[in-house]
């Protein structure tokens, strides 16, 4: 783990230092004593800030400490924030009082008027305050602001030193992306991020590196940053950043970078009616079909199937769903989804792909699953009448269930397994009937 993963898990780093030195010895004994400013302190003490007081204090280390109560920050070399206050009352001895006071808590908001609220502002001290204690002992907090704004600007130093097909270079970078994509899982850091322009300098850059692995590295960012987040999805489309995956995605023959690109896209326009409308066009769904001729892992190809299937049942919801305000109701079927698909006729292209990969997806249970679950998703929303009366699609879905009828023996032994394999084939069951009305055949009835 870097040393910034370290700072996003505990967002408190602690340094020690024996401070500067005095003529005067610090005797310690096994009670606190406050420390003289500029006083010199031999190594291996107790050394904390009391925080009712504000001072420096330091004693002799305890021989066993169990202690669980604190009013205090204190170091130790090499241990990190411990607990040494041990005049403190125990935590059982008021944990009644606790439970008391717990219960009194008021159900309903309030809100404390000025003068209250003048009163708590004066008795507490602000971050500013406490942070500037700790500088001065040498303990240094740092925010998620802090750790991005240091992440900016190694990644720019390691930028400009032109050196990026350097093994070292390389490793270095992945660092960074990695360390803020831990980071802008928080919705606030994502907004941060958009905000410190981190799009322009840090995503588009590494998008137009003949590096794949940093090209995938800044989809997989720009995904996350996305990822559940209304106005980051805002701030990318009005940058241009739908058509730019959709080439990205168009252009590239790279397993991963199609991956990572097609997580970014999905991302963007689910849940994000006016993107559909905008992006997933004749011209936008060519782009995407395009991936499924490519000679590229079926798994990612599988992805395309089951976006378009999410997007199909978020728009058939949003549409018939009682408890769906009448705005979004309207957005979306301003999107036209299903006529836009009829017209560049999705259902024969899925039926065409899903018989084409039959040998894949016999191969791989997890795929099939992916697959039938996502073209059952929309069968009656969208393709019954196609597939209804396709007997090359019914007879692909009953070698699927064959082949993972024979798989079940042979997993008997592993009854998870065997359960999963239960569950894939109760799906094709339920999709044959549900597509031609009838129970499905016995194997000699193929």
């Amino acid at each position: 783990m870097s040393k910034w993963s370290i700072f996003l898990l505990t967002n408190l780093l602690v340094a020690f230092s024996s401070g500067t030195t005095n003529s005067t010895k610090f005797v310690a004994t096994k009670d606190w004593q406050e420390i003289p400013d500029g006083q010199a302190i031999p190594e291996g003490l107790h050394v904390r800030i009391n925080l009712s007081t504000g001072k420096k204090e330091a004693k002799l280390l305890d021989t066993v400490s169990n202690d669980t109560q604190s009013s205090s920050i204190s170091t130790v070399p090499g241990a990190g924030v411990q607990d040494h206050d041990r005049d403190q009352l125990p935590f059982t001895s008021n944990l009644n009082q606790l439970k008391e006071a717990l219960q009194k808590i008021p159900a309903d908001e309030f809100k404390l008027n000025e003068e209250e609220l003048k009163k708590v502002k004066d008795k507490y001290k602000s971050y500013d305050q406490i942070k500037q204690e700790l500088k001065e002992a040498n303990l240094e907090v740092k925010s998620d602001s802090d750790i991005m704004q240091s992440l900016f600007k190694r990644f720019l130093d390691i930028w400009k030193s032109k050196n990026l097909a350097e093994s070292k270079v390389k490793a270095e970078l992945e660092t960074v992306f990695e360390d803020l994509q831990y980071l802008v899982h928080q919705i606030d850091n994502a907004i941060e991020f958009i905000d410190r322009q981190g799009i322009e300098q840090i995503i588009w850059p590494s998008l137009n590196q003949t590096n794949a692995s940093l090209r995938v590295r800044s989809l997989k960012l720009l995904g996350t940053i996305i990822q559940n987040n209304p106005k980051a999805k805002v701030a990318l489309f009005e940058r241009n950043g739908g058509g730019i995956l959709l080439a990205k995605i168009s252009q590239s023959t790279e397993t991963e970078e199609i991956s990572a690109g097609l997580f970014a896209f999905g991302n963007l326009v689910r849940k994000f009616p006016y993107a559909m409308t905008e992006l997933l066009t004749p011209h936008g769904y060519s782009l995407l079909f395009d991936v499924l001729d490519k000679n590229v892992e079926l798994r990612v190809k599988v992805k395309i199937v089951r976006l378009i299937s999410d997007l199909v049942q978020d728009y058939e919801h949003a549409l018939s769903a009682p408890d769906v305000d009448a705005t979004t109701r309207e957005r979306y079927q301003s999107t036209n989804l299903k006529g836009t698909l009829h017209k560049v006729n999705y259902c024969p292209r899925v039926s065409e792909f899903f018989l084409s990969n039959k040998p894949g997806l016999v191969l791989d249970e997890s795929l099939a699953d992916d697959v039938v679950e996502a073209l059952r998703g929309i069968s009656q929303i969208l393709c019954h009448e196609v597939w209804s009366v396709c007997p090359l699609f019914r007879h692909a879905l009953l070698v699927l269930k064959n082949d993972l009828d024979d798989r079940l023996t042979e997993w008997s032994g592993y009854p998870q397994g065997a359960e999963y394999l239960k569950e894939i084939l109760h799906k094709i069951t339920q999709f044959v009937e549900e597509l031609y009305h009838r129970e499905v055949p016995r194997r000699d009835e193929l």
